[in-house]
């Protein structure tokens, strides 16, 4: 039966729904996306990933040897600067020391991410309507084009949305390959593959859905014959194998260039961190996790889906295992592969679940559609499906009001700069979400030094901005207790204000005690008014919807931190009691 005659479904209209369901995921992706340009700071892995796309217009070995640089794939750097030079050759030649300039080029690299998004829920329709028919591809793109983490990462030049496109992409060649078995599909799905895996590593996961498809191909032979049976299918594979691999050293050949330094910063920025090997202060907020495998399901995919796309989604996987057909085995084993692999990782970030989320949002149109074709489920089926889908939408309706509204570090910093007096001393924690002031925030500059990371203690720049070293004095080991609450002691009595935003705060709270006593300790007193220093001023944003606010401040930290941080303004009011 042709795909879609059961549900009277023809290709034109479900062509024109898609359109229509795309359309309306571009919107979401695409609203606002210029938030908090040009403050490339915001966002610490989109900063480095801007970063390295200016370097590699350089000096490949430039880019290569910079901080960080191998703990991103390239792919999505190539991709801004080829829109960069399209750009340039048009109109003119961007100059990242000019304030509409950078604003420019970090829309690039946001426009870049919400297409790539946007043409997901595309591809997420060609996978379900072959599972399922062109009801479950339509529902599936439904899914896909409310789910909350798409829409948020879309607004950051990060690599996941690269990642992610390429993956399902891989993923529809290696349907194709489970059904055809020819070399085309053999060499498609090997060139995909490779592409994943220069957007991000971590695309390795595809490996086992790649095998299953391969195994299920029908250029296998059914018996146990002479080799002779067998050698089509081996070979298959292997050029498969080969594709891979020879696309991905002529795509990013820095990995072979510059081994050394790719499997150094794999080792520091990947594999150490997520097994736990080494404990950076960014995962300080995991430090308490009991369970990493269950927060995915209690907190990731709960806040990251919401409630009901989630319970759904995960019902549909097991409805995927069951449906036994070649199509339905291969989708539902990539959201398990892929949990299987990233599971692993001690520190859970919320940005870890979007290859996830994506595929689970197969699994719910797969799921609904074949509910709905059942006349005894059909009521109930269609109504838990428009309440997955219209609870869904409403979540990602709601968190776009942090891009239609200004950004929370700027508005602090309007306030700050009408209400604290030139040349006061304002003592700051450094990091990423400091409010900028004085020339970072009238003239800003891509290459500038925007925090004041140690050895630098003080700077004057409009203000006097007095640093407290919360990451080497009072993080690290080493230093006493009473050696900290002396450094302490003695930063404050320096500062009229404290300007701060809650990344250490949140971190300090979760790490253990008595390691880190005295900076907990430190943040009761503060917060209590111990410290001669009054709370004059907070600033937040959460996801609103009608008026209404959604209070996520229960999900994982950097689903907040990048985009709606909290700022405080302490003043100082008399001395410590």
């Amino acid at each position: 039966m042709e795909r879609g005659a059961r549900t009277g479904l023809t290709r034109g209209r479900a062509l024109l729904l898609l359109s229509l369901v795309t359309l309306a995921g571009g919107v979401l992706r695409f609203v606002g996306i210029g938030w908090g340009a040009p403050y490339f700071h915001f966002h610490m892995d989109e900063h480095y990933v801007f970063m390295g796309a200016d370097l590699l217009r350089k000096s490949m070995r430039d880019a290569a040897m910079s901080g960080k640089f191998f703990m991103y794939g390239p792919l999505a750097m190539y991709g801004l600067n080829v829109v960069r030079s399209v750009y340039e050759s048009v109109s003119h030649e961007l100059v990242l020391t000019v304030f509409d300039d950078q604003v420019t080029y970090m829309r690039m690299g946001r426009a870049i991410s919400a297409a790539f998004s946007t043409a997901t829920i595309v591809l997420v329709y060609a996978i379900a309507a072959r599972v399922a028919g062109r009801l479950a591809g339509l529902l599936s793109a439904a899914c896909l084009a409310v789910t909350v983490l798409h829409v948020r990462d879309a607004h950051f030049f990060s690599v996941d949305m690269t990642l992610t496109f390429f993956c399902v992409l891989t993923w529809l060649c290696a349907l194709r390959m489970a059904e055809r078995g020819t070399a085309l599909w053999s060499v498609l799905t090997g060139s995909a593959f490779a592409l994943a895996l220069t957007a991000k590593y971590s695309a390795a996961f595809l490996a086992i859905p790649i095998a299953l498809a391969h195994l299920l191909s029908p250029a296998r032979p059914s018996a146990l014959r002479a080799w002779a049976s067998w050698r089509r299918w081996v070979l298959l594979g292997a050029l498969m194998v080969a594709v891979t691999i020879a696309t991905f050293l002529v795509v990013d050949p820095m990995v072979v260039a510059y081994y050394d330094k790719f499997r150094e910063d794999v080792r520091q920025q990947i594999t150490d961190p997520l097994t736990g090997t080494t404990r950076p202060m960014y995962m300080a907020h995991f430090s308490d996790l009991t369970h990493p495998r269950v927060f995915w399901f209690t907190n990731l995919l709960w806040w990251g889906m919401g409630p009901a796309l989630e319970i759904w989604a995960l019902a549909g996987v097991i409805w995927l295992l069951v449906r036994r057909n070649k199509a339905a085995l291969v989708s539902a084993v990539v959201p398990l592969a892929y949990f299987t692999v990233a599971g692993n990782s001690v520190a859970p970030f919320i940005r870890y679940a979007i290859p996830m989320a994506t595929a689970l949002s197969v699994a719910a149109g797969v799921l609904s559609a074949d509910l709905i074709a059942r006349r005894r489920w059909r009521p109930l089926a269609i109504a838990a499906t428009a309440a997955v889908i219209g609870t869904s939408a409403l979540w990602a309706v709601a968190y776009t009001h942090i891009f239609r509204t200004p950004d929370t570090r700027l508005v602090a910093s309007r306030w700050i700069m009408r209400n604290i007096p030139r040349g006061a001393p304002v003592l700051v924690e450094p990091s990423h979400n400091i409010p900028p002031t004085g020339s970072h925030l009238t003239n800003v500059d891509f290459y500038g030094n925007y925090v004041l990371f140690y050895p630098e203690t003080e700077r004057r720049d409009h203000f006097r901005l007095i640093a407290l070293d919360t990451y080497r004095s009072l993080y690290n080991r080493g230093p006493t207790d009473e050696w900290r609450r002396e450094y302490i002691a003695s930063r404050l009595q320096l500062a009229d204000w404290i300007v701060m935003d809650d990344t250490y705060v949140q971190w300090f709270t979760h790490l253990p005690a008595p390691e880190y006593a005295v900076m907990k300790q430190y943040y009761r007193d503060l917060f209590g008014g111990r410290l001669g220093f009054e709370l004059v001023r907070t600033f937040k944003t959460h996801p609103s919807l009608f008026g209404y606010e959604i209070d996520d401040d229960a999900s994982e930290f950097s689903f907040r931190l990048f985009d709606h941080p909290r700022i405080w303004v302490f003043k100082r009011t008399g001395d410590a009691r």
